[in-house]
């Protein structure tokens, strides 16, 4: 028996009432309105299935972290907690704010524009710098956990609309030893001496923002590292694809660092620093180059903190706003390299559980562009995944004559005779005008910065209410948690 069920009231610790309304793509995790005030859309998240021990410790580990970052304006909000119940055993379960949508299903729908890429990698490193400055490692950064509210599919804008920040705790911790990390963001301190601390995640960071800038030129593929050609093999073989080309692009023998280390052998057809000559041909431009060189140090102990990155010129107004936004909007090409083709990032066959079979190290470590399929059961991904307040107004209509235990719970009646919108609210998918399901022409990715007037200072913080990245349902099921790119339902060893 699960532990939510759909019209179940639960009583917070606040003394609050939450109605349960639908589960999110897994069963632990459902919306929920707040019985006297049914504007107040949340998310209700318990523990796993697999989370079977009597004290539940994974996601008594979840809690702590909310409880230890409460105060922390980057990090995903815990509003309420909902007790165990020990006469039937019920699990205690977290009651947390509602986003719209993660980073990872945002940027499968368009290029971001300058303006956009400042705000969301901004506040990626202020939610880093807050789990940093607690002694705490963020370890599970990854496009899914970037909780996101604000983004219009349908147009850019300049970013200060946006509302970013840091979801999923579930295996926040202290420095430790580990390979915790998603395989796709691992750093390489963590490949090669399972060193878990915050230098990690400014690796992993660093990644991300590369692979926002490639999208403006390359859309239908994920990035740097993360689309190396991988084939049909192991996780294992997976690893040692990424180990072997780290350590090669980043000639790694020669860091004192890594002395100590069994290192993936040194070929000598491989140029050293030959990824920032890929990434060059992927339209970013030299300071873009200079910034990830920078972020992307092989040492842990040499790479820049969280406030670092804030206080560079980079990212601070005077003077490295203009810098940073310019040379994102150097990007601005035809996707792909191909004049009038574009590609729905939704066909994508890409599959990061797999890599490249047979024995001895890879002999790929270029790049290459992903294989394209045509999927023609994938046009329900066409439309933007509503995961918040609009897919509660799509289940609250939906369940209006399905006959589900909901459907005559006075709330649920009000709700659909007065509705939940708003001017402010989710637009509904049926509302919403088509994606953007691939790169466009050059002069369209210029008017992604240019026709709101994209500004790279843009991306103040805000509290606006806004899902878990673990209830993203609209991800392609090749990309799905348990891919090789980690997650919180991906079995750390």
């Amino acid at each position: 028996m699960t532990a939510i069920s759909e019209g179940a009231e639960l009583v917070g610790e606040s003394g609050k009432t939450y109605l349960a309304v639908g589960s999110l793509g897994q069963e632990n995790v459902w919306t929920a309105v707040e019985r006297d005030d049914p504007s107040n859309i949340v998310v209700l998240k318990a523990p796993a299935a697999d989370d079977t021990s009597e004290a539940w410790p994974h996601f008594q580990q979840e809690m702590i972290m909310h409880e230890l970052l409460k105060d922390c304006s980057a990090i995903r909000k815990q509003v309420d907690r909902i007790p165990p119940v020990e006469e039937d055993g019920s699990p205690p379960i977290l009651v947390l704010e509602i986003f719209e949508t993660t980073l990872w299903q945002a940027r499968t729908k368009r290029p971001f524009s300058k303006g956009e890429v400042q705000s969301v990698s901004k506040s990626i490193l202020q939610g880093l710098k807050q789990v940093h400055d607690k002694g705490l490692v963020y370890v599970d950064l990854k496009m899914e956990n970037v909780m996101l509210s604000g983004f219009d599919t349908s147009a850019a804008g300049d970013g200060s609309k946006l509302v970013t920040k840091l979801g999923d705790l579930g295996i926040v911790m202290e420095p430790a030893n580990g390979k915790s990390q998603p395989v796709a963001y691992r750093a390489p301190e963590v490949f090669f001496k399972g060193d878990l601390a915050p230098p990690a995640d400014i690796w992993a960071f660093g990644l991300i923002y590369s692979h926002l800038l490639e999208a403006r030129r390359r859309f239908s593929n994920t990035g740097l590292y993360d689309d190396l050609y991988i084939g049909g093999g192991s996780m294992g073989e997976r690893e040692q694809a990424m180990r072997f080309a780290i350590a090669n692009d980043y000639d790694i023998r020669n860091v004192e660092y890594y002395k100590d280390c069994a290192l993936p052998y040194r070929d000598e057809t491989h140029l050293i620093g030959q990824q920032w000559d890929e990434l060059r041909k992927r339209g970013i431009n030299e300071s873009e180059i200079e910034f990830l060189q920078w972020v992307l140090t092989t040492d842990p102990g040499v790479r820049p903190t969280a406030q670092a990155i804030l206080d560079s010129h980079w990212f601070n107004a005077g003077s490295g706003a203009s810098k940073i936004g310019s040379s994102v909007d150097g990007a601005a090409e035809i996707a792909d390299g191909q004049a009038g083709t574009t590609v729905p990032f939704a066909a994508i066959s890409y599959d990061r559980s797999k890599t490249a079979s047979g024995t001895g190290p890879p002999k790929s470590i270029e790049m290459p562009a992903t294989k394209i399929l045509n999927f023609g059961d994938m046009q329900r991904e066409s439309a933007f995944t509503p995961t918040g307040s609009g897919a509660f107004d799509q289940m609250l209509h939906k369940r209006k004559a399905s006959g589900s235990p909901i459907k005559e719970h006075p709330l649920v009646l009000s709700a659909m005779s007065q509705g939940l919108g708003g001017d402010g609210m989710e637009k509904s998918a049926t509302e919403r005008k088509p994606e953007h399901a691939a790169a466009d022409t050059p002069q369209r990715l210029e008017s992604l910065d240019d026709e709101k007037g994209g500004s790279a200072t843009s991306g103040a913080e805000s509290t606006t209410p806004t899902t878990d990245a673990t209830t993203a349902s609209g991800i392609p099921d090749y990309m799905g948690r348990k891919a090789s790119s980690g997650g919180t339902y991906l079995s750390y060893q």
